[in-house]
């Protein structure tokens, strides 16, 4: 009979199969004994502020695992971050999935998101077939090296400036005019999502904002957070008003020269994501300049709760999924 835990309650020594699976990259540290894990395991829904994982197992056999954690800010939305299912085990996959959901939903969650990539379509046939979510869009990751930008140490970047609370309202209002209407129920954010994480002393991701902003008006144009976990390998997350994408090469040359007054190597990673309604401009520069996606993902969600039918899948080898963010926490540069 299958058992599903929490990490928290397994042994560390029964997890290497998965920790020490090519290809199967995040910290291992994560699955440490800790008293902070144990605590947070209790924790309301609204108060967890860590990366959650769950392991289905047969005769002490782990067959998979998965991991989910909190949408900054809002509780409600979670993200499945990691899957690891071994040779055969669709049904595990299924069982895993409807089980994290099961758990949340009786805690108050109401959405979960996974972004997968393209190339992986026993994962996708997996949540959509199986599981019942749904493609909402597209996401596309560039990467951009220290190497492939100039020195821009001298220009002036008018305009951009360190991201302050007081900039929150416009901020959350140029995120949300930016999504395309259809889809502005499932990505739209709400203005604690900009504030500073109380929390983020205790994670081990390190996260910065700029804004693009007239400040004799009090209008902002543009919002860029760049988050880390090494310190070497860092995520562009952002959203430019229409009608200045002009700047977008200037925004990326402000980010370049800010990531190399912090460390000398970098790898910048710039998302680009299909819900804003302008992503086109953005993705027809990176490709003009040369820039080749090293992923290309969809998007699912899964905001309702209903019965799913049973689907039959074809079996198939191991499925090894990270989220690219979590997997920056290994040190390893793609």
């Amino acid at each position: 009979m299958t058992q599903i835990k929490s990490t928290v309650f397994c042994d560390f020594s029964k997890l290497k199969n998965i920790l020490e699976h090519k290809g199967f990259e995040f910290d291992k540290q994560a699955f440490a004994p800790s008293l902070v894990a144990f605590v947070h395991h209790f924790l309301p829904l609204r108060m967890k502020f860590l990366c959650e994982s769950y392991v289905a197992y047969e005769k002490g056999k782990i067959l998979g695992l998965i991991s989910l954690e909190k949408d900054e800010k809002n509780p409600k939305r979670l993200k499945i971050t990691r899957v690891f299912l071994e040779q055969n085990s669709f049904d595990i996959g299924k069982l895993l999935v409807q089980y994290v959901v099961s758990r949340y939903c009786a805690m108050g969650a109401v959405s979960f998101q996974v972004v997968v990539e393209n190339s992986k379509s026993d994962l996708l046939s997996l949540f959509i077939d199986g599981c019942g979510f749904r493609k909402n869009a597209d996401e596309y990751l560039y990467k951009i090296e220290n190497t492939d930008l100039p020195n821009t140490a001298e220009i002036n970047y008018e305009g951009f400036n360190f991201y302050k609370n007081i900039r929150v309202s416009e901020v959350c209002r140029l995120y949300n005019t930016s999504i395309n209407s259809y889809q502005r129920h499932s990505f739209a954010r709400v203005k604690k999502q900009f504030e500073p994480d109380f929390a983020s002393g205790m994670s081990d991701k390190t996260s910065f904002s700029y804004v693009l902003e007239d400040e004799q008006k009090g209008r902002v144009y543009g919002y860029f957070n760049i988050s880390t976990y090494n310190n070497a390998d860092y995520v562009l997350d952002f959203v430019l008003d229409g009608a200045f994408e002009i700047y977008f090469q200037d925004a990326l040359m402000f980010i370049a020269n800010s990531l190399s007054k912090r460390t000398k190597k970098w790898n910048l990673y710039v998302k680009i994501k299909t819900y804003f309604s302008n992503y086109k401009v953005f993705k027809e520069y990176m490709e003009l300049k040369g820039y080749k996606p090293v992923k290309s993902s969809s998007i699912l969600t899964k905001d309702y709760l209903k019965e799913i039918k049973e689907n039959s899948l074809l079996k198939s080898a191991k499925i090894v999924f990270n989220d690219i963010t979590p997997a920056f926490k290994t040190n390893n540069s793609a």
